[in-house]
Order: structure tokens, then sequence, then C-alpha cells
């Protein structure tokens, strides 16, 4: 494989089909509706984005998993299918219950409505456009700045270390931010339980210092007491004597 080879693959690879919310007829559709209309727009995409359509499983899984609001009826809202699209983007980058306690995370927003999500959905396919232009340039930086030549097979493997690296860390980042931003409440409730459990044991380990400092008390009392005792009885004894 030479570099313009290469560079044909890449194009290829980024050339994907994006459904804009101006695309999606303002009226509710019918799931089959749906699925026509974002078959159609993928045909446009290559044959990398092709294999992956959106079917009427995925929707209703991503229906009974609360990933799409409820619909009335059989048709679904733009707002939905806006969320429909956004997870079919997602899914493959990170875990389902990520992607929920995102997209649920700002849908319980005060004030946040459905044409706010269609806003935010045409703002990210604009930075999409950034994003594309930005992973040439990551290629060209790595081949360029580690001197890596794509015939050659040993730097064409180092190279294709590098871009799973750079892949796992921007993903990485963008889980690690999700996880702080809109944390799982099952981990929360785990960690309270656990902070629970750790303050009953440190209370427990209290109560048994305090009993043990109780009981080194009467020990030391009790000599004491034994030659007060003792004491008296002596002072009794030489009174008698007397």
């Amino acid at each position: 494989m030479d570099k313009q080879q290469m560079q044909e693959i890449i194009a290829e690879m980024l050339r994907d089909a994006d459904l804009r919310s101006q695309d999606i007829p303002a009226i509710d559709l019918y799931l089959d509706q749906i699925l026509s209309l974002v078959a159609d727009n993928r045909a446009t995409a290559s044959a990398y984005h092709q294999d992956k359509p959106l079917t009427k499983t995925m929707v209703n899984n991503y229906s009974k998993d609360g990933l799409i609001k409820p619909v009335k009826g059989k048709k679904y809202a733009k707002e939905h299918i806006v969320q429909m699209l956004l997870v079919n983007a997602l899914k493959s980058s990170m875990p389902i219950g990520e992607i929920k306690r995102m997209l649920t995370g700002v849908d319980v927003l005060e004030g946040f409505e459905d044409r706010d999500l269609i806003a935010c959905y045409d703002r990210y396919l604009d930075t999409k456009e950034d994003a594309r232009a930005l992973s040439c340039d990551v290629v060209e930086r790595l081949l360029t700045e580690q001197a890596l030549s794509v015939e050659d097979d040993r730097d064409f493997l180092v190279f294709l270390l590098s871009l799973v690296a750079v892949s796992s860390y921007t993903n990485g980042i963008a889980r690690a931010l999700i996880a702080a931003r809109y944390p799982d409440p099952e981990l929360l409730e785990k960690e309270r339980r656990e902070r629970a459990d750790e303050e009953k044991a440190r209370e427990k380990e209290e109560r048994k210092r305090e009993k043990t400092k109780e009981k080194e008390k009467e020990q030391e009392k009790e000599p004491a007491a034994a030659e007060t005792a003792q004491a008296i009885e002596d002072d009794v004894g030489t009174a008698k004597e007397g």
C-alpha cells in the first residue's frame, strides 16, 4: 500500500451520510417511513457505512431501554427520529447505558425542550465536518512527526497502533466526562452503601475501643481498691491491738 491508496481509503471511510433535521418531515412518521428515509440517505454514503442500517429491532430496543421517549400511537415525531439517529451513531463507540445517561441528563434540564435537542443535533453534525478534517490532520501528523512510511510494514504497524491509541484516548475522555457529568445512579447507590458500611464499621470499631478503655480503667481501679481495703483492715487491726 502506498500513501495515495491509503488516502483513498481514508476518504471513503470519512464519506458518511448524515440526515439533517431539515431533511426530516415536520409531520409524524410511521416506523417504516423512517427506516426508508434513513436508508435512502445512507445510500449516498460510502460502502463502509452501508452495512449498518437502522432496523425495526434496533428502534424497538431503543424504546425498551428508554433511549427514545414514549410515542403516542404508532407514529414518531421529529425529536424521536433525532434520538434514534443519535443512539445509532453513538452505540458503536460507547455502551448503551452511557448514551442513555448523557441524553436523559440533558433532557431533564429545566427549560430543555425537544427543539433544543434538535438544535444540538444539527450543531453536532456541523462539528463532524471539523472532526473529519481533524482526522486527516492526525493521520498526517503521525506519519510526518514520527517519520513513518506506509510502504514499510514495520512503520505501518506503528502507525496503526498510534491511530488506535488516539481513538482510545479520545473515546476514554468522552466516557470519563460522561461519568463525571452524568454519573451512573446504580454506581452512586453502590458508593453510598459502601460509605454507609464503612461508617458503621468505624462506629463499631470506636465502640470496641471505648469498651476496651473502660475495661482497662476498671482493671486499674481493682488493685487500688484492694490496697485501700487492705489499708483499712490494717488500721482496724491496729486500733484493736491498741
